[in-house]
């Protein structure tokens, strides 16, 4: 007996368009069934289906152009919010950073309670003709980079149905992440955030739904060069990068949590 193989949405948020010369070929070599979604987040700039055909991408593909820059928390909502006015079905969305890589789309088969599917990322920092050697066997057979599990909304498989109540309670939400980041001097890492978002949501309204890790990698996180200048911010400072994040990331884990908290009867107060 044949089972369907599992249809998948990638989805793209950019400013810098020339990036997607990394993130796109790799989608090619690893995704040509799935449906390819951009979302231009530089008003100034439009892109073009002739660009993304250049880079090698001859499958289904769908462009969103900004009108003003809206960053990266909303870039992404908007895709959700696009793919489910446009009635764009799938069985599961990945994100991806327009200059990273996407290097495994596969699904692998698992219970209708499993909600979203973690898998590892390497991080290349060091060489630049590195960015040009990426396949799925270079990466697992190399010292190329920091290789760990990918707590982050990018490189995660979400199911769809999951997605689109995500996507409900991220807008509802998004007004009180937009004032905290305001707080913040440097760029908050809006992919781990919505990573928690998700999990938070999840684990409060579909207690019985579940994450799974596998000890795969299908993601490559390309750090060398990368500008201090990113969605009009800074990125995080170096010498404290991971203690800046842990700590971002607690306070909006909390502010996720108190929105979610349930009544007396163990009801969530949230309502979808």
């Amino acid at each position: 007996m044949f089972t369907k193989k599992p249809t998948v949405i990638i989805a793209i948020t950019t400013y810098n368009i020339d990036a997607l010369r990394i993130s796109v070929p790799s989608i090619r070599r690893c995704a040509r069934g799935a449906t390819l979604i951009i979302h231009n987040d530089n008003p100034n700039i439009e892109l073009t289906r002739k660009f993304v055909k250049r880079l090698g991408w001859h499958g289904k593909v769908h462009i969103i152009q900004s009108k003003i820059n809206t960053g990266e928390f909303e870039s992404r909502i908007a895709i959700l919010e696009y793919i489910i006015e446009k009635k764009i079905i799938s069985d599961w969305i990945v994100f991806v950073d327009d200059d990273d890589a996407l290097i495994d789309a596969t699904v692998p088969p698992v219970s209708e309670s499993t909600f979203a599917i973690i898998q590892n990322a390497t991080t290349i920092s060091e060489n630049i003709t590195d960015i040009f050697k990426i396949t799925p066997q270079w990466v697992n057979g190399s010292d190329c980079g920091t290789t760990g599990a990918h707590f982050d909304i990018t490189g995660t498989l979400i199911k769809y149905d999951t997605a689109k109540k995500f996507v409900t309670f991220m807008r509802s939400m998004l007004p009180a992440i937009l004032q905290m980041s305001r707080h913040f001097k440097y760029r908050v890492p809006a992919g781990a955030i919505m990573w928690i978002g998700l999990k938070t949501l999840m684990q409060i309204t579909e207690p019985k739904m579940s994450v799974i890790y596998m000890n795969k990698t299908n993601y490559v996180s390309i750090k060398i060069g990368r500008p201090t200048q990113k969605y009009g911010l800074r990125s995080a400072p170096t010498n404290y990068a991971k203690t800046f994040n842990l700590n971002t990331t607690k306070k909006y884990a909390q502010m996720f949590e108190q929105a979610l908290s349930v009544n007396e009867f163990g009801i969530s107060t949230y309502v979808s």
